[in-house]
């Protein structure tokens, strides 16, 4: 075989390559354009915001708590297994999953004298970790564009609804410095659109995909209840070593090098109530050491009652919008019970909320994307003690965003006349739900 005969069948190689992926990116041009979008400001507010908004020197405007996440990882792939969990300055309360995702990239930064040695915020290792962690978080955009999809909605509607979710990922990760919360509810969009393509077959897989959600962050564990309900107690208990075995992997180096931090980390649930912005909820939660309290016991009451909710709801209907609307509900009741509040413990509802509102119309995707603006608004602002006004405004943000994505404006009368032409498919709106309860009838 000859040099040109080479040459050609490496072009036409490449040739068939550039054929499948040109498809791929044109079917999900939505996310991609949104990805697109969010780096350039993210990306020119870091490395400009100081010195354009308050003039002198130049200074990296990095959200804090990605760098204690980066120091979490550089613990990990330095063996320093005692230092993976911090008690109190620590960021990481969550299993280390982010960390083990971004190690090959603090290995490629050493390699390279990016970060020969990890201390303060180098700008070198920013430049190599922020689109890291932007891509990392992006895939949320995807896994919205794929229910998205799924529901046929039209090519502006699914540009609408990636560039609003495309602002709550970039706040997420760019200000607060949180992309597992991205990851994680990815995972859980999914693990409920496999099982709703292919049916308790692809239980299994759907266990897995939300067992390494729950690894990158522990919320995703709200939505097991209404994902997973569909496949009866027998399947779920099988298929359960699937949702812990990702969390366990990783937590092994943390319960190799201190057993006992890791567990007070994971179940106690520690955070500097002087540090963060308070609730109503806040001065019930425990005092677990000095300057420490524990957002475990109100989680975990917020966790049972979703649960159940939710075990409730979806054993009578389990389509994919009730399932989506029975998440965000989990989500919205973590909240509730929080006993501190960071705008990024919202993000969750207003995520599934933005694709719920979506699917009913353009106006309600408008709606809950100005909802989800004054959340931002609202909760960029910390406001540590001074919570009178701010805490219910965010709480109605959610209400309404929650309105917009679900709510079935039907009266009591009308449910009932409803529910006589209605055939054994059951109800048409995950909404009517609400309805339906209130005047007194069963779901199905």
């Amino acid at each position: 075989m000859d040099r040109a005969e080479l040459r050609a069948r490496r072009i036409e190689r490449r040739a068939g390559a550039a054929a499948r992926v040109s498809p791929w990116l044109v079917e999900r041009r939505a996310p991609v354009v949104a990805t697109c979008a969010m780096f350039i400001p993210v990306l020119a507010y870091s490395l400009l915001g100081h010195a354009g908004l308050h003039g002198g020197h130049f200074q990296l405007v990095a959200p804090s708590d990605l760098w204690g996440l980066v120091d979490s990882s550089w613990a990990l792939v330095h063996a320093q297994f005692a230092h993976i969990y911090v008690v109190p300055q620590g960021t990481l309360t969550s299993p280390p999953a982010l960390e083990v995702a971004l190690a090959p990239v603090l290995l490629i930064a050493q390699a390279t004298g990016l970060a020969a040695q990890h201390s303060g915020q180098p700008v070198g290792l920013w430049l190599l970790l922020a689109p890291t962690v932007l891509l990392l978080a992006s895939t949320l955009l995807f896994a919205i564009d794929a229910v998205a999809r799924y529901w046929n909605l039209s090519d502006g509607r699914r540009l609408g609804l990636a560039l609003a979710s495309a602002l709550g990922v970039a706040n997420v990760t760019g200000v607060w410095g949180h992309p597992e919360d991205c990851i994680a509810v990815a995972m859980v969009l999914w693990s409920a659109l496999t099982l709703e393509r292919h049916g308790s077959a692809a239980g299994p897989r759907a266990a897995l995909v939300l067992g390494v959600g729950i690894a990158l962050q522990p919320l995703a564990i709200l939505a097991v209840a209404p994902v997973l309900t569909r496949l009866g107690w027998r399947s779920v208990a099988r298929n359960s070593w699937r949702l812990a075995v990702p969390s366990l992997v990783v937590l092994v180096p943390a319960l190799l090098g201190e057993p006992g931090r890791t567990r007070f980390v994971l179940v106690d649930q520690p955070f500097l109530p002087n540090s963060v912005s308070f609730t109503p909820l806040t001065h019930f939660a425990p005092v677990i050491g000095p300057g420490m309290n524990g957002g475990g016991p109100t989680r975990l009451v917020a966790t049972v009652l979703a649960v159940t909710l939710a075990i409730f709801v979806c054993r009578r209907r389990h389509d994919l919008p009730t399932v989506l609307t029975m998440c965000g509900v989990a989500f919205f009741l973590r909240v509730l019970f929080e006993t501190e509040l960071n705008w990024y413990y919202l993000w969750p509802v207003a995520a599934l909320c933005l694709l719920l509102a979506a699917r009913r119309s353009g106006g309600r995707l408008a709606v809950c994307s100005v909802a989800v603006v004054a959340s931002i608004v609202l909760g960029n602002h910390n406001t540590v003690h001074h919570i009178v006004l701010w805490w219910p405004a965010l709480m109605a943000s959610l209400v309404v965003m929650l309105a917009s994505a679900s709510w079935t404006w039907t009266s009591t009368r009308s449910a009932l006349n409803h529910r006589e032409r209605q055939d054994q498919s059951g109800l048409d709106e995950p909404g009517e739900i609400v309805v339906l309860l209130r005047a007194g009838l069963p779901a199905d």
